[in-house]
């Protein structure tokens, strides 16, 4: 089993920036502030400098862009010694705040041994290479309708990606986003409307996309899901995902002038 870091490693090519920079072993990304993981840094080992060197690169680099710095820090699901925990601690002690909304890093194994309702009558589950306008229309990151330029080249960033619905006379119902890069599925962008939840369709789609994944040869599947998200845990735990870590974002403090 992959260590949390290389984990992360590959979780960083199923959702990437438009902008990349390493810094060391410290991924720099960029993408004109639409979502954390694609704006944030992560770090994955020795930045090659000292630490408050390496604040300082990041924290240039973000600004430069118009962006807040942010890093992106993996974490152990208990507390404990580690490099990264240590890096925590030391960006505690720098006045870098920690952004609202940690998440866990969820895996399972493929395919899903898992039984739900099944599909509403008449509805059917579509696999499409691009998101298109219904699909689009469906998904809201962070609950809102922006839709930035640079989102659909960011929803197309990994080596492929698959975009499911559920759909319906009515409209569609429920979609995901499959990506895969480096041998491993990746789950983002599960939501089904706000009308027919607590109807089997999270599960519902969970199970078409993580199918789609075998299809395509693929035997492991990760997802991130925020801690303070009851249901979608439970619907993965449901799932047999199982907890790998976690990870939190810590912001840069407001330049003094």
């Amino acid at each position: 089993m992959e260590t949390m870091l290389e984990l992360e490693r590959m979780a960083a090519a199923h959702w990437r920036g438009t902008e990349e920079e390493w810094l060391g072993e410290w991924l720099l990304r960029a993408a004109d502030g639409f979502t954390g993981r694609a704006n944030s840094a992560l770090p994955l080992g020795d930045p090659g400098r000292p630490l408050d060197e390496a604040l300082d690169y990041v924290t240039g680099w973000y600004r430069a862009r118009g962006l807040a710095p942010m890093i992106a820090v993996p974490l152990p699901l208990s507390s404990g010694d580690s490099a990264e925990a240590g890096l925590d601690a030391g960006l505690t002690e720098r006045g870098w705040a920690t952004r609202s909304g940690p998440a866990f890093v969820m895996v399972a194994d493929l395919p899903l041994a898992v039984a739900g309702r099944g599909l509403p009558a008449g509805a059917v589950v579509t696999a499409d290479a691009d998101p298109n306008e219904a699909w689009l229309a469906r998904y809201h990151y962070r609950g809102t309708d922006t839709r930035p330029p640079v989102m659909r080249t960011v929803l197309a960033s990994a080596q492929d990606q698959a975009f499911l619905s559920i759909r319906a006379e009515s409209g569609v119902l429920a979609i995901a986003r499959l990506s895969i890069a480096g041998g491993w599925a990746g789950l983002t962008a599960v939501e089904v409307d706000p009308d027919r939840r607590r109807a089997g369709l999270g599960l519902a789609i969970t199970a078409a996309a993580c199918a789609e994944a075998v299809g395509r040869g693929v035997d492991r599947v990760f997802l991130q899901v925020e801690e303070g998200n009851a249901g979608a845990r439970a619907l993965y735990e449901r799932c047999r995902f199982r907890y790998s870590h976690r990870y939190r974002y810590r912001m840069a403090p407001s330049p003094r002038f």
